[in-house]
């Protein structure tokens, strides 16, 4: 997602993948300022672990707001860039393919990066892939 501020114009098409908070900000954000914006997310919605309300209503206004949101893909696939047009095409694991996409923001979640702080020794709990629960 730090490739989102180092943008030097406004991109005419952007694709955002990421199910999260940081996704959907730099989505809306992109939308808001005029980009034709897509939010590939692996499941079914957005913030899927907040509040069902919370994430049902982001979902409807995210769409009212015309961003694209392409669900239950399970990630990207590939991404591949035609050299005429410096273009990209985005296929997505369920099949799914987005073309004519000026810019891709990766801003899915990333592994917690603890290891180093010995957590469990002090006690705290944490669930797979080391969150802390």
């Amino acid at each position: 997602s730090d490739g989102f501020f180092e943008l030097e114009t406004l991109p005419r098409r952007a694709v955002v993948v990421g199910a999260g908070y940081i996704a959907v900000e730099l989505a809306g954000v992109l939308q808001a300022l005029g980009t034709e914006t897509s939010l590939v997310v692996r499941k079914e919605r957005a913030l899927r672990n907040f509040d069902d309300m919370i994430s049902e209503t982001l979902d409807t206004e995210m769409e009212r707001h015309g961003i694209t949101i392409f669900r239950n893909t399970n990630g990207v696939s590939k991404i591949s860039l035609d050299d005429q047009t410096a273009l990209k095409t985005v296929v997505l694991n369920n099949g799914e393919v987005i073309k004519d996409v000026d810019v891709v923001i990766m801003a899915a979640g990333r592994r917690p990066a603890v290891e180093s702080l010995n957590l469990k020794n002090v006690g705290v709990k944490q669930k797979d892939g080391e969150y802390i629960s």
